[in-house]
């Protein structure tokens, strides 16, 4: 069992962290390798090379140790979101490059386990039991992310007219690359390229103008017809072109 150097936490304190972070990795491997059904804590115990009785010193139930893997796992993301978060670059950089670290995690064991573990209605009902703190953990990227689309809009970015909540609420559900697994498991794309589509179907729509048929774009008198260039936008990850709103390229 290896203990970081530097450390000047009491010894026991960081034995017993260390112990949990093995007991978690080799839950993940069984989970993976075997489904969650199959999860048990003598293999768990094995792979680690303690007694079942300790496990239990660390986690109740096998219930309560999958929904540790969540908290932790969710933990890491929202690291990952501060690192992007207070990062130099352009507000929609900022957002792109989550998308892509999200996506890109989808092959990891870690995506792999949960993603087992969340196929099993039984164990949903546990997970609900987490839901206050998940919600809790959650309030300050939720309002950086505000922050990030308040500055986008100011930098003209993103459309003045959308409330920083909606654009966020969208994005968010983004973040949950299991409702786009089909993608890649049935379509066969590559997560680089759900990535490129689904930022540009996101930013095209909070594009400043929006799109034709919102409440608030100038109407076209009757009997004249609409010009095109009204309702285009530079789509940056499509190259240079411009790109009609209605998806047809203009020569």
């Amino acid at each position: 069992m290896s203990i970081a150097a530097g450390d000047t936490r009491p010894l026991k304190e960081r034995q017993r962290e260390e112990r949990e972070r093995l007991i978690l990795r080799a839950a993940e491997e069984v989970i993976v390798e075997k489904g969650y059904q199959a999860l048990a804590m003598e293999e768990i115990a094995g792979r680690v090379g303690i007694s079942r009785a300790t496990i239990y010193l660390h986690f109740a139930s096998k219930e309560d140790l999958v929904l540790a893997l969540f908290e932790r796992g969710l933990r890491a993301f929202l690291a990952v979101l501060d690192a992007h978060l207070s990062s130099s670059a352009a507000p929609r950089e900022k957002l792109r490059a989550i998308l892509e670290d999200v996506y890109g995690s989808m092959s990891g064991r870690h995506y792999q386990a949960l993603s087992s573990v969340l196929q099993n209605p039984e164990f949903h009902a546990r997970l609900a039991e987490k839901r206050r703190l998940f919600a809790t953990l959650w309030e300050e990227p939720a309002r950086r992310f505000a922050a990030v689309f308040e500055e986008g809009k100011a930098a003209g970015e993103f459309d003045a007219a959308l409330p920083p909540s909606v654009m966020s609420s969208l994005f968010g559900a983004l973040l949950t690359p299991l409702a786009y697994r089909r993608l890649i498991d049935q379509e066969r794309m590559a997560p680089e390229e759900v990535v490129r589509h689904l930022s540009r179907f996101f930013f095209k729509g909070i594009a400043p103008g929006g799109p034709p048929g919102d409440a608030d774009a100038a109407t076209v008198p009757p009997g004249r017809t609409p010009d095109p260039a009204a309702n285009e936008t530079t789509d940056p990850d499509a190259g240079t072109r411009r790109v009609p709103w209605n998806g047809a390229e203009r020569a």
